[in-house]
């Protein structure tokens, strides 16, 4: 083999190597592998809620649906001042107002504010929807989320919403959502009523 075609071959071969690799994994056993991950933490893990507690712990979670994972625009606040939240024990937080989030589910358009709270902490999404004190938690649930200054979009995924602690373990102070971040509509995805 002459050296311009062992060339151009392991040339053909490198470039193979590096093209990124699709997924194999589906959306669906995406969520999953993320809820098997959080039962486990959730009974194992000297950090969770439920630490000291004898039985094994099952979350319950709405069925997954990929219209409550939604594209969402960043639209940033300058200069929004602050926000005050109460908390499930009545000691108040205070954070930054940061970015409201616009997107569409079943073509109505809502929006959430986002809100950051010291370097430590990141970002703070809670929101409260029609499930709330039916199928779901009556203080609200929450969603993890970051982005970076120059974003511009960010994919809004209700089916990770969450708990928060004090659901589960009343000795946890948990932030309240603000009356800004009250949805009208029922979100029928992620984490329902522990009990």
């Amino acid at each position: 083999m002459n050296n311009k075609v062992y060339f151009c071959v392991t040339w053909i071969i490198f470039l193979m190597a590096c093209e990124p690799k699709q997924s194999s994994v589906s959306y669906e056993d995406y969520i999953a592998n993320h809820r098997k991950e959080t039962h486990e933490f959730m009974n194992v893990s000297d950090d969770s809620p439920f630490v000291g507690v004898d039985s094994t712990i099952s979350l319950n979670y709405y069925p997954v649906d990929q219209k409550f994972r939604v594209i969402a625009t960043i639209k940033r606040i300058q200069n929004g001042g602050q926000l005050t939240l109460g908390t499930s024990d009545g000691v108040s937080r205070v954070y930054d107002k940061h970015a409201l989030l616009e997107f569409e589910i079943n073509e109505k358009p809502l929006q959430l504010l986002v809100l950051k709270g010291e370097k430590s902490e990141g970002l703070f999404l809670a929101f409260s929807d029609l499930t709330n004190d039916n199928t779901t938690y009556g203080g609200g649930r929450y969603i993890n989320l970051n982005f970076s200054d120059q974003a511009e979009k960010i994919t809004l995924d209700f089916n990770l919403a969450y708990n928060p602690y004090c659901e589960y373990n009343a000795t946890y102070s948990c932030p309240l959502p603000p009356l800004e971040n009250y949805l009208k509509v029922a979100i029928a995805a992620g984490e329902k009523l522990y009990k």
